[in-house]
């Protein structure tokens, strides 16, 4: 993977909403899964940040937005600490989730963060802290996070959180 911007500290950025950088193609997977209703995607600025936005439903069993994206190829983050990021966000609590698959059958690490609504909020999120999920359920007896193969990366909106959400982000830079 080209990683070419970084964080205000240098480092090196595992998602560049920059125009510059090859973006990521993120698809949308919501609670119609289950026979819900919600809806979300991202969009990128032309200010270079990112734009997670939708309405959760609660109709049929809904409930949950989220957005995925591959990376172009295996991403070894073993010699980082966690991610961080600037996020402007609108009162509701968000995810971060990282796989070692490209699989959606495969578990997601989940870390939540609720930004700030009227300023840019540095959001920290250490490797250590990530949840291992399966369906949104906590997942015990699941082998740790393998910092050394990050496949895929994702965003959520949950936990029954009805009505329109707007999460604005910039780049998910890598903490040393």
């Amino acid at each position: 993977m080209k990683v070419t911007h970084g964080n205000s500290s240098g480092n090196p950025a595992l998602v560049s909403f920059d125009s510059r950088d090859e973006r990521l193609e993120w698809s949308s997977l919501g609670d119609q899964v289950m026979g819900g209703q919600s809806d979300g995607r991202l969009t990128h600025s032309k200010e270079g940040s990112g734009l997670f936005h939708g309405t959760v439903r609660l109709d049929n069993g809904g409930g949950f937005a989220s957005v995925k994206a591959d990376l172009p190829e295996a991403f070894d983050a073993s010699n980082y600490t966690g991610i961080e990021l600037l996020a402007l966000g609108d009162g509701k609590t968000y995810k971060i989730g990282l796989r070692n698959s490209t699989s959606r059958r495969s578990i997601v690490y989940q870390h939540t963060f609720t930004p700030d609504t009227k300023d840019w909020s540095l959001i920290r999120l250490p490797f250590s802290d990530f949840t291992p999920t399966w369906r949104g359920k906590t997942v015990t007896d699941a082998e740790p996070l393998n910092l050394a193969h990050l496949a895929s990366v994702s965003l959520f909106v949950s936990g029954r959180q009805a009505g329109e959400f707007r999460l604005k982000i910039q780049d998910w830079g890598l903490m040393q």
